[in-house]
């Protein structure tokens, strides 16, 4: 921590001829050894502030740890919470529906079919790709419609659908690609 003045030959011998020079030395070197004993003075403080840090510093940590758990067991409560609130409200609504439409309602919500349909809602049938693929598969099968009425071939009814699958794909990509473009 303290600074010394690397002795050189010429430093030397330039303060052995300058006395201004030689003065200056002398003061830097009492100036190096004021400022040891200074700090030597306060290593003992200086010792007694780094373990009160420390012993803050791990105090904190503990309460960091049980409030990290607090928050676990609190997520936990919150969605059970979430769960029965759900279950309720579908009661209530189920009580305002039909006998079939409850029958219905309750095949529709099991946990096992709502997940499945989360996760299409979320892959497979992307809004894009069915307004694309509707789109697609009206003007297609309109245009073929009047060519086969105009030329006298037959109408073919999977072409519908053809068009419905490739508009789809189509729809897919540009939502794709409106992706990419957006993230850069």
């Amino acid at each position: 921590m303290s600074e010394r003045l690397q002795a050189t030959p010429e430093r030397d011998n330039d303060a052995l001829h300058n006395p201004d020079k030689h003065e200056v030395h002398t003061k830097i070197i009492e100036q190096d050894k004021n400022t040891r004993h200074e700090h030597a003075e306060n290593i003992d403080s200086i010792r007694k502030e780094t373990e009160t840090v420390a012993r803050s510093t791990n105090e904190s940590l503990i309460q960091n740890e049980k409030q990290e758990k607090e928050v676990e067991s609190t997520l936990h409560i919150n969605k059970e919470l979430e769960i029965m609130a759900y279950q309720r409200t579908l009661n209530r609504t189920r009580k305002n529906l039909s006998k079939p439409s409850r029958a219905f309602s309750k095949i529709v919500h099991q946990p096992t079919i709502e997940s499945v349909s989360e996760f299409t809602g979320k892959t497979i049938a992307r809004p894009s790709g069915v307004l694309v693929g509707g789109i697609a598969a009206f003007i297609g099968s309109s245009l073929f419609l009047w060519i086969s009425r105009y030329y006298g071939y037959e109408y073919n009814f999977l072409l519908f659908a053809l068009f419905f699958i490739g508009g789809f794909f189509v729809g897919l990509l540009l939502e794709i690609g409106y992706k990419l473009l957006r993230r850069r």
